[in-house]
């Protein structure tokens, strides 16, 4: 049987590597000499609600007025070169080419920090790139992992015993329907069968509530 998994690597970063246990999210997260720097397991009792936030790059701001002051600079030197015409040094050249290159990196850079999409958990908000060539797989890897979860609490959790102790079911039965791993009809049809009341409103006698009283 495949375990479902998402990977993602990157040559500065490291590797990201999250795989849907039995019962839990497993996280991984490596260095480049791979190295694991996060490693754990959230189960899947605290795994609920989870989604995804695409964060776009936001718009590019101006370079500050120091870095114009630079240009005009520069532009001037080298106006003053050319009306001369007078050969310009390579010192010079090199000058141009690695401001105007640096200038282009940040920019560059600035753009592709911004790339980034985060898992979100009820116990933890997981940072990853935003690759758009991943993101059907991504969105895949968080819909399985939704539906494992929900299995598993159905399965683990959503099974009522009218002979057991009844507030603690209830609870549990309101736990998962807060969750979204049962519906509202769901709730009232496990609620009726724990308690025999078609009802879960509490009694009240002259303006007071009553105990609420369960028919074992």
């Amino acid at each position: 049987m495949t375990v479902p998994q998402f990977a993602q690597s990157h040559i500065f970063r490291g590797t990201t590597l999250l795989l849907l246990r039995q019962h839990g999210l497993h996280i991984s997260q490596r260095n480049r000499r791979g190295e694991a720097w996060l490693e754990t397991e959230i189960p899947y009792e605290e795994l609920l609600p989870v989604g995804l936030e695409y964060h776009r790059p936001g718009p590019l701001r101006m370079p500050p007025a120091g870095t114009w002051v630079a240009i005009w600079v520069l532009v001037q030197g080298l106006s003053r070169l050319l009306h001369d015409k007078a050969p310009l040094p390579m010192e010079l050249w090199v000058a141009c080419g690695g401001f105007l290159l640096g200038l282009l990196a940040v920019i560059l850079i600035r753009r592709y920090r911004g790339r980034r999409v985060q898992l979100i958990t009820n116990r933890i908000h997981l940072t990853l790139r935003h690759q758009p060539g991943q993101r059907d797989a991504l969105d895949t890897f968080v819909d399985a992992m939704r539906l494992r979860a929900h299995a598993y609490l159905r399965e683990e959790y959503a099974t009522v015993n009218p002979l057991g102790p009844i507030e603690l079911q209830l609870h549990r039965l309101h736990w998962l329907h807060q969750l979204h791993v049962l519906s509202e009809h769901e709730l009232r049809t496990l609620s009726t069968r724990l308690t025999g009341r078609l009802s879960l409103d509490p009694v009240k006698l002259m303006g007071q509530d009553l105990e609420t009283p369960y028919v074992n």
